[in-house]
């Protein structure tokens, strides 16, 4: 019995091939749009998530006066972009080695950045952040060398001018491909230096981040900061992440006579707060996108108000031929959900289009969220539903002999 009306309902569009069409592009570009920006939504949480944790299993250390201020929103948007604030420097390289001593640390490093002025060929100067490449580097942050040379395979002497970079640095600032850029020259306070390697990170894949890589001793002497700022730690995934944590932070505060003054940078609020606003954004926007749904929906109505105008006689001959009520309702409950119900899929079709392009344009992968498909199949079904019974109840409840008399 579905199935017919199923197969009536597909009858109607198809006969009805402009109305139909006129029909789904309000419903069509609503799902699309809704679709879109829960995605996008989920996309930069989850950019902005590998952003601020840098990867599994590796947290920071961080020295603090005042431990109450460094819990708080400002300070830890500071200590990210290591600017702002007063900072004392207390790491040695000696702490590197100690800390792995404990045991669910699988390995330590020290981060050293700066933001430097960089020239590059005849483009204008731009700014860039320098960061100081130890060996165990690329291996600590599960980086890849896209393409060229690590800077380990030169010997110490070549390393003084020689330089990675990373996939934002040659996408954003020339128009080289990741294999021409590898022998070109870049200044970078009056001294040159040759790009051999081009490396690949979780931040540039989003294009959200500009490094230069460069060899301890070259970085040194450059901006002659002989302390680290931070300690990162990488915690074995089968040790508990908090408990190594406060293991290595009561370390250095025992060390250095200290009381609770190296904090571990719990990067999980700024990710709440942050994430927070963009959810925030993405719900007025999918409010707003909703609207465009609820018109649409009307469009709907108004298409099977003018149907059931049109099938007034149809109508009345089924109730004449012992057609009930609700068999006359739901024949148009079902017409109406199989519209919403096509042009649900094909906004999810739409959507998903929008999106895999972005992610394309990005350089970023994503799975497709498959419970948004299912969301709008049951919206689009409710759309039909709810839009679909005023015209089916008017319908069921035509006068027979009236009916059957209209021309």
């Amino acid at each position: 019995m579905i199935l017919e009306y199923i197969k009536l309902s597909f009858q109607d569009l198809i006969n009805n091939k402009l109305r139909s069409f006129l029909s789904l592009i309000g419903i069509v570009i609503g799902v699309a749009v809704v679709y879109a920006i829960f995605s996008i939504a989920d996309i930069t949480e989850y950019a902005i998530t590998q952003q601020l944790t840098g990867g599994n299993g590796v947290v920071t250390l961080q020295f603090t006066e005042d431990t109450e201020e460094s819990n708080s929103m400002a300070a830890q948007m500071r200590a990210l972009m290591s600017q702002g604030g007063k900072l004392e420097y207390r790491f040695t390289s000696s702490d590197l080695e100690e800390l792995l001593a404990i045991e669910g640390i699988q390995d330590s490093i020290g981060n050293y950045s700066a933001r430097a002025t960089v020239s590059f060929e005849q483009n204008e100067p731009f700014t860039s952040t320098i960061t100081r490449y130890t060996s165990n580097y690329i291996d600590f942050y599960s980086y890849t060398l896209s393409t060229g040379y690590d800077l380990l395979e030169f010997s110490k002497s070549e390393r003084m001018s020689l330089v990675l970079v990373d996939t934002s640095f040659v996408s954003n600032n020339t128009d080289y491909t990741f294999a021409e850029i590898i022998g070109k020259h870049i200044k970078l306070n009056n001294r040159v230096f040759i790009i051999v390697g081009v490396i690949q990170t979780e931040s540039s894949s989003m294009g959200m981040s500009s490094t230069i890589l460069l060899d301890e001793s070259a970085y040194d002497s450059i901006f002659s900061q002989g302390t680290m700022q931070t300690i990162s730690i990488k915690v074995d995934p089968t040790y508990d992440l908090d408990i190594v944590s406060a293991q290595a932070s009561a370390y250095l505060n025992n060390k250095y006579g200290t009381e609770d003054n190296y904090e571990v940078q719990d990067l999980s609020f700024l990710i709440s707060q942050i994430t927070s606003v963009t959810g925030i954004l993405s719900t007025v926007m999918a409010i707003i996108a909703l609207v465009s749904l609820v018109v649409a929906g009307i469009g709907v109505m108004n298409i099977m108000f003018v149907s059931v105008i049109e099938r007034t006689r149809e109508i009345g001959v089924k109730r004449a031929l012992g057609a009930s009520k609700n068999a006359i309702r739901f024949q148009f409950i079902i017409e109406a959900c199989t519209l919403t119900f096509i042009g649900g899929m094909l906004g999810v079709a739409l959507g998903i289009g929008i999106v895999q392009l972005a992610l394309f344009l990005l350089n970023f992968a994503m799975p497709i969220n498959l419970t948004y498909v299912l969301y709008a199949i049951v919206f689009s079904i409710s759309l039909g539903i709810a839009f679909g019974y005023l015209p089916a109840q008017r319908a069921a409840n035509l006068n027979i002999i009236q009916a059957i008399a209209t021309e």
